[in-house]
């Protein structure tokens, strides 16, 4: 054997092994259950090389669990903006220069103003997406029209009917309802809250916030509190067809659900591509389409194939879930955890 072929094949065999022991670079979210579709994350790894790993999540009470015992190991998480407002203040995001993530600026003005008045500097929280929390049912079993949160005082479809498992959504619905603050704490509304709470409790079937949209696809419950964003993509064309959402004329909430980089995020360069990747015109109307939700994102909004069954202009009066006091939140979850108990 030449040695000129001696050093091709030891040349071949370095460059293999160099090959072998290289990593790709990954990213690894914690995103709400089919939010985002997996051609993005393919057409992602395609343009930067970067992989992106995605673990499924059901609430924000699972996401600030997991993040505060470890941080679980995410370079980003999801969470709405009340929980994204906590984990700001307990130091545990990430300081970002939004100067890399011009898209940015490709966000509504309405909503951005909701985040500047609780990250003033824009550092930490980088919305993603925003809706109504709704209420749909199934027009082929609700004789009536439902309008809002009537609907669970009404015997008729008692065991037929979900409210979410979240304190902040269920409790701020009512408050709402009944005239009051979201952060109200005072003892005759926490009188009125509860027995509100308890009649509609007796009406549900349970508190719901992990499967509640397969419950209403597989007609388990003709009525249940939630996303649309969520529902939909477990709908067959025919119950999507039957399906009827409705914001609420009282006690309707608006939630935004954004980026968060942790502090101990492996990989933040990658974080940063991402959510500026997510934020181009052309990808974020794609994940609109997928899940047929409101664009927060104003130059999609004209690339957006799907019609939402809720309109821009129904947001109507509905209030933002934002962070309330610790102070309020001990208040309302003695409060909640007694109902949960009756």
């Amino acid at each position: 054997m030449n040695n000129i072929y001696k050093i091709t094949i030891l040349s071949v065999l370095f460059l293999g092994l160099v090959s072998c022991g290289d990593k790709q670079e990954s990213l690894r979210i914690f995103m709400w259950t089919d939010n985002i579709p997996l051609d993005v994350y393919t057409d992602f790894e395609k343009e930067t090389g970067i992989k992106i790993i995605e673990d499924a999540i059901s609430s924000n009470e699972e996401i600030y669990a997991k993040v505060k015992t470890s941080g679980g190991g995410y370079d980003i998480v999801t969470p709405s903006l009340d929980y994204a407002t906590i984990m700001m203040k307990e130091g545990l995001l990430a300081e970002l220069d939004t100067t890399q993530m011009p898209n940015l600026t490709n966000i509504d003005p309405s909503i951005m103003k909701h985040v500047l008045a609780i990250d003033s500097n824009h550092q930490y929280i980088m919305p993603f997406a925003f809706g109504p929390t709704i209420i749909a049912y199934d027009t082929t079993k609700v004789t009536n029209e439902v309008t809002g949160y009537d609907v669970f005082s009404n015997p008729a479809y008692t065991g037929r009917m979900l409210l979410l498992n979240d304190i902040r959504e269920v409790m701020g619905a009512a408050l709402n309802y009944l005239g009051y603050a979201i952060d109200e704490t005072n003892d005759i509304a926490m009188q009125e809250v509860t027995e509100l709470l308890t009649s509609w409790k007796k009406n549900i079937l349970r508190f719901d916030a992990d499967s509640f949209q397969l419950a209403y696809a597989s007609g388990e419950v003709d009525v249940v509190q939630g996303y649309a964003d969520t529902i939909i993509p477990s709908l067959t064309e025919e119950k999507k067809a039957n399906t009827k959402f409705v914001i609420p004329a009282k006690g309707g909430m608006v939630w935004v659900d954004s980026f968060l980089v942790l502090k101990d995020a492996p990989n933040k360069e990658a974080a940063i591509k991402f959510i500026n990747y997510i934020h181009r015109p052309e990808i974020y109307a794609r994940i609109m389409d997928h899940i047929e939700s409101l664009s927060l994102n104003v130059p999609a909004r004209k690339l957006v194939a799907a019609e939402s069954p809720i309109s821009y202009e129904d947001l109507g009066q509905s209030t933002m879930l934002t962070a309330i006091s610790d102070e309020a939140m001990t208040i309302q979850a003695r409060v909640w955890e007694n109902i949960q108990a009756q």
